[in-house]
């Protein structure tokens, strides 16, 4: 008992450190449509979890052993390389969902993803440079979402529940931001609600994904690495198939907030339940 308080008391603390300079920043630096107009604000937002971590655990005394800042185990090259995969494999599939059942007209070799095969390769190759050249940013959260928050919570309930308690703290994480129209926009019907649930959902759906990729090499850099990754290669190759080869969008049965939940949630969600059958399996292993 006294130890899972002491494990409650520094989740408390970390959560406290996360949200409250986010929540102070996204509120006072917000451009009211789901963007900061502070710099200072938009490159330093995903480092927070990151300082929470390393604050807690120096002020509880509780040090760094197990936290997960090596660079994995044996044979985790293949998990690093499912990281950087993943985000590409997720953005075809989900744009050729968006073509086959929601586009009007049109098909995928009018897209802009086909239209230049030079261009395309191009295109990827400099998102995936910026991908990485932003991990620092990725480790921000994944240090304290995957590599602090859910073993903390995985000392008070099963695996599965952490992951899920997880991916909901993680969603609400980004509540000023989301309030405005971030990720999701502001044209549809349940504003700002339906953006909640929407995040909710793909954060505890990407939470089973990341804390895979963290447990099976016992690292946090692959999950760093693939919550990048998702963040530039996966959005900007969605949109080469949401676009014509002249630049100007295709036509839809659905808004356009529609378009990103039919089309790229089914590979999100099946993506994190796959991840969650596995790390199932596995804590019932070790069991």
């Amino acid at each position: 008992m006294k130890n899972k308080k002491k494990t409650l008391l520094r989740i408390v603390l970390y959560l406290v450190l996360a949200y409250v300079p986010v929540y102070i920043l996204g509120i006072v630096f917000s451009d009211k449509k789901g963007g900061l107009t502070s710099v200072f604000a938009g490159n330093t937002l995903m480092l927070y979890p990151a300082i929470a971590v390393f604050i807690t655990r120096i002020v509880t005394k509780e040090g760094f052993r197990d936290a997960f800042l090596g660079f994995g185990k044996r044979n985790s090259g293949k998990y690093y390389a499912a990281a950087a995969i993943y985000p590409i494999a997720a953005a075809l599939l989900s744009g050729l969902l968006l073509h086959i059942f929601i586009m009007k007209n049109g098909s995928v070799s009018d897209s802009m993803f086909m239209s230049d095969g030079v261009t395309t390769f191009s295109n990827i190759l400099i998102t995936y440079a910026g991908g990485f050249a932003l991990a620092v940013h990725g480790f921000g959260e994944e240090f304290g979402w995957r590599a602090y928050l859910t073993p903390k919570l995985e000392e008070l309930m099963p695996v599965p529940a952490a992951i899920v308690v997880t991916g909901v703290i993680w969603a609400l994480w980004h509540g000023p931001l989301l309030a405005y129209g971030y990720d999701f926009g502001r044209d549809y019907d349940f504003f700002p609600y339906g953006g909640f649930i929407a995040m909710i959902v793909m954060c505890i759906a990407w939470s089973a994904v990341l804390t895979w990729l963290t447990k099976r090499t016992n690292s946090v850099y692959p999950a760093a690495l693939c919550h990048m990754l998702i963040d530039v290669v996966m959005m900007s190759v969605f949109t080469m198939f949401a676009y014509k080869a002249d630049g100007t969008p295709f036509e839809y049965r659905v808004s356009d907030f529609w378009v990103l939940i039919l089309a790229g949630f089914p590979i999100i969600i099946l993506s994190g339940a796959v991840s969650m059958i596995f790390l199932c399996k596995k804590s019932k292993a070790a069991e």
